[in-house]
C-alpha cells in the first residue's frame, strides 16, 4: 500500500479491496471474469449451480462487503469527500450491508428454485450489479489511495 493511505486502512478488507482493483490491471482482469462467468451463467451456455454460487452470490456478497466498509474509511475531509453518515455510521452501515447481502441470496436462491429465473434477472444478479459494484470498488480505491492535495 502507498504511504499517502491513511493507517486505519491497513486491514484485511483494504487488502481483497487492493487485490481486486488495486490497479488497473487487477480491476480489469476481475471484471474481465465476472463478465465472462456471468454471461455464461445468463444466456444458459453454463448452466450450472456452482457458475450461479461463484458469480451470483460468492462474489456479489464479497463485493458488498469491501464496498461497504471501503465507504466507511471514505469519508475523509482532508481528501474532501464526504458522504451521507447513513454509510460511514457503522451501525447504519451494517444494517444496509446485511439487507444488501439477503437480497442478494434471496435472488439467488429464487432464480435456483426458477420462480424468477428471467435472463434480465440473472444478467442483472450475476453481471450487472457485481460490474457496477467493482467500478464502484475501483472509484473508492483511487479516492483513498490518491487523496486530493
Amino acid at each position: 500500500m502507498s504511504n499517502k493511505e491513511p493507517q486505519n486502512n491497513n486491514n484485511i478488507i483494504f487488502l481483497w479491496v487492493q487485490n481486486l482493483v488495486g490497479t488497473g490491471t487487477r480491476f480489469y482482469i476481475n471484471l474481465l471474469i465476472s463478465l465472462t462467468g456471468g454471461v455464461l451463467y445468463s444466456f444458459g451456455i453454463w448452466p450450472s449451480t456452482i457458475a450461479l454460487a461463484v458469480f451470483g452470490v460468492v462474489s456479489p456478497l464479497l463485493f458488498t462487503l469491501c464496498l461497504y466498509a471501503i465507504l466507511r474509511a471514505v469519508n475523509n475531509p482532508i481528501a474532501q469527500v464526504y458522504f451521507p453518515k447513513a454509510f460511514t455510521n457503522l451501525r447504519s452501515n451494517a444494517l444496509m450491508m446485511i439487507a444488501d447481502m439477503v437480497i442478494i441470496i434471496i435472488l439467488a436462491t429464487l432464480i435456483h428454485v426458477d420462480i424468477i429465473d428471467y435472463l434480465l434477472v440473472r444478467l442483472l444478479q450475476t453481471v450487472i450489479f457485481p460490474s457496477l459494484m467493482l467500478f464502484m470498488l475501483r472509484v473508492l480505491y483511487v479516492n483513498i489511495t490518491n487523496p486530493k492535495e
